[in-house]
C-alpha cells in the first residue's frame, strides 16, 4: 500500500467523522436545550448502559474482518460463507442474551431507580418526572437495548463490506444514516416525544442502516450466503481462537467510556453533572479522538504487511512518521481546546448552559474538559502504536493493559469525585493515561521494535510542543493586545480566533516536526494529479473500539 492509497483511506474515513462530528454538535444542542440538562443526562445514563452490552462482543466481528479479507483475496467463496454463517449463529446467540438481559433491566431498573431518587429527595427538592413514571424509562430501555441486540448479527454485514475493500460504499452508508437521524430526531423533539422519541428514532435509523448495508454486501459479494450448512465448528474455533484476546479490549474500553455517567448519579446524586461531563467526555474529547483514529485505522495494514514480511526497518520508520504527523495534528486540536475549549462550549451550547444555576456546573465542565484533552493527547500519541501492536498481534499485552487502566480509572473516579466531584472523574481518566500511555506502552513497543526510546520520544515532543507553545502565545497576544475587538460571541468570531491559533501553530508545526525532505515530499505529493475516478480504496480496519 502506498502513500497515496493511504491518504485515499485517511480522507475517506475523515469525511464520515467529520459529519459524524457535525450531527453529533448539532444534536447534543438541540436535546439539552429541548429536555433541559437533567433529562438529557437521564438520556446519557440509559445510552451508557446498553453500550455496556458492548463486552458481550467475544471478538468475532474483528476476527470476521481479518477472515473475509484473508478468504476473499485467495478467491476461496466456500470458506467466505462458512466464516459469514458460523459468525452470524454465533452472534445471533449474543443478541439473544443482550435480549434477555433487556427484558429483565426494562422490568426492574426503572422501579429500582425510582424509589433510589424518591428516597434521595425525601427532604423535598425536586424529583425528575421521568423517574415518577417508571414505564417511561421502561421503555426507553427496551427500545434501546433490543436495538442493540439486534445489531450484533446485523452489523457483520458492514464488517464484509469493509472486508472486501469498499469502505468507501460503508461511509456513504454511514453518513445518510447520520443525517436521517439527525432529521428525524429533530422532528420527535420538536413534536415533544422525549427520550421515547430518541430511543424510536436511534434505533430505526439503525435499521434503515442495516437494510442498506446488507444490500450493499451483497451487490459487492455476490456469493455471500448464510445457510445452515456453512456452519463449522473449525470456523468458530478459528473466530475466537483470533478475536479472543479482543475480548480483554472490548470490555477494557466499555468500562472507561461506559461507567462514569453511573458514577456521577449515584455518588452526587445529580442527572445534571451527568450531563456537564458528558459534554466535555462522551462528545469534545471522544470526537477529539474520531478524529485522530481516522487517520491511525489506515496504518494498520500497513504495519501488518510490513510486519509480516519481515521488514522491521520500514516499521520503525513508518512508527515514527506516523506518530508525528498524528501527534502534529493531535496538538492543534488539542491546543483548541485548551485556549478556546469555553468559548466553544458557550457558544454552542448557548449563553443559557454557562450562566444562572448552571454557571457552577459549566466551570467545573472546563475544568474537565481541560484534563480530559490532556489525556486525550497522551492517547493519540499512542495511537499509531497501538496500531503496531495490533498488526504484530499483541492483542493480548493491549487486552491486559486496557483491563488495568479501565480498572484503575474506575478506582481512582470512585475515590476521587466525592473530594472533587466531576474534576475528580476527569482526574480519574487522566492518571492512569499518564502511565500507561507515557510510560508502560512505548516502553513495551520499543522493545519489540528494538527502537531508541529517547529518539522516539524527542520524535514526538518536537511534533507536539512547538504547536501547543506557538499557540499559547498566539492566545496570550490576542488578549493582550486585541482585547473585547476578538472576544468570541458567536460562531463567526470563533472560527475567526480558531484559525488564528491554529494556521501558525501548524506553519510551526510542521517546520519543527518535519524534516527538509519530508516536507519535500509532502509538496511532491500534493502537486501529482488526482488518481483516476473509481480507483479501488484498501479498507481500514473495523470501527470496533478494539482498533482504537
Amino acid at each position: 500500500m502506498n502513500a497515496r492509497t493511504i491518504l485515499k483511506n485517511v480522507g475517506s474515513n475523515s469525511l464520515g467523522y467529520v459529519v459524524s462530528v457535525a450531527v453529533g454538535l448539532v444534536l447534543s444542542r438541540l436535546i439539552i436545550q429541548t429536555l433541559g440538562p437533567a433529562v438529557a443526562g437521564v438520556w446519557s445514563l440509559v445510552v451508557s448502559f446498553v453500550g455496556t452490552y458492548g463486552v458481550l462482543d467475544v471478538g468475532i466481528r474483528s476476527a470476521v474482518s481479518h477472515f473475509v479479507a484473508t478468504y476473499h483475496a485467495r478467491r476461496d467463496q466456500e470458506q467466505v460463507n462458512r466464516t459469514f454463517s458460523t459468525s452470524m449463529a454465533l452472534l445471533c446467540g449474543v443478541g439473544l442474551v443482550a435480549a434477555l438481559i433487556t427484558v429483565a433491566a426494562a422490568f426492574w431498573l426503572p422501579d429500582w431507580y425510582a424509589t433510589y431518587r424518591s428516597l434521595s429527595h425525601a427532604s423535598g427538592s425536586n424529583t425528575l418526572a421521568v423517574f415518577q413514571d417508571p414505564k417511561t424509562l421502561r421503555v426507553v430501555i427496551l427500545v434501546m437495548g433490543l436495538g442493540i441486540a439486534a445489531s450484533f448479527p446485523l452489523a457483520i454485514y458492514g464488517t464484509v463490506i469493509y472486508s472486501v475493500q469498499r469502505i468507501a460504499l460503508q461511509n456513504a452508508i454511514g453518513i445518510g444514516q447520520l443525517l436521517l437521524r439527525g432529521v428525524f430526531t429533530w422532528y420527535a423533539l420538536r413534536h415533544g416525544w422525549g427520550i421515547v422519541g430518541l430511543a424510536v428514532v436511534v434505533v430505526g435509523t439503525n435499521v434503515a442502516g442495516w437494510i442498506a448495508t446488507i444490500i450493499g454486501a451483497r451487490v459487492v459479494l455476490p456469493g455471500l450466503e448464510i445457510a445452515r450448512r456453512h456452519v463449522r465448528r473449525a470456523s468458530a474455533r478459528e473466530l475466537f481462537t483470533y478475536g479472543g484476546y479482543n475480548v480483554l479490549v472490548n470490555v477494557g474500553d466499555t468500562v472507561l467510556t461506559s461507567t462514569s455517567g453511573f458514577i456521577i448519579a449515584f455518588a452526587l446524586q445529580d442527572e445534571t453533572a451527568v450531563t456537564y461531563y458528558g459534554v466535555p467526555s462522551g462528545q469534545l474529547a471522544y470526537y477529539f479522538m474520531m478524529i485522530v483514529q481516522s487517520v491511525t485505522w489506515s496504518f494498520t495494514p500497513v504495519f501488518t504487511g510490513r510486519w509480516a514480511t519481515g521488514l522491521i526497518d520500514d516499521v520503525r520508520h513508518l512508527l515514527d512518521v506516523g506518530s508525528r504527523g498524528v501527534v502534529l495534528l493531535a496538538s492543534l486540536v488539542a491546543g483548541g481546546l485548551w485556549f478556546l475549549g469555553a468559548d466553544f462550549m458557550r457558544v454552542w451550547q448557548g449563553e443559557a448552559f454557562a450562566t444562572g444555576e448552571n454557571a457552577g456546573y459549566f466551570a467545573a465542565s472546563v475544568q474537565v474538559l481541560a484534563i480530559l484533552t490532556g489525556a486525550t493527547l497522551l492517547r493519540a500519541a499512542m495511537s499509531c502504536g497501538r496500531q503496531a501492536l495490533f498488526a504484530m498481534r499483541e492483542v493480548r499485552y493491549l487486552g491486559l493493559l486496557t483491563l488495568i487502566e479501565a480498572a484503575a480509572s474506575v478506582a481512582l473516579s470512585i475515590a476521587l469525585v466525592g473530594r472533587f466531584g466531576l474534576v475528580g472523574v476527569a482526574l480519574g481518566t487522566l492518571i492512569p493515561y499518564l502511565v500507561t500511555q507515557g510510560f508502560v506502552l512505548p516502553r513495551h513497543l520499543l522493545r519489540d521494535l528494538e527502537a531508541d526510546g529517547k529518539r522516539f520520544a524527542w520524535s514526538l515532543l518536537r511534533a507536539s510542543v512547538p504547536v501547543v507553545a506557538t499557540m499559547a502565545v498566539v492566545h496570550w497576544l490576542i488578549g493582550r493586545f486585541a482585547g473585547p475587538s476578538l472576544a468570541v460571541h458567536s460562531w463567526p468570531t470563533f472560527l475567526l480566533r480558531g484559525a488564528l491559533l491554529a494556521v501558525p501553530g501548524l506553519v510551526v508545526g510542521v517546520f519543527v516536526g518535519t524534516s527538509r525532505e519530508e516536507r519535500r515530499e509532502m509538496i511532491r505529493r500534493l502537486r501529482e494529479s488526482p488518481a483516476p475516478a473509481g480507483s479501488r480504496l484498501t479498507a481500514a480496519p473495523t470501527s470496533d473500539r478494539s482498533a482504537s
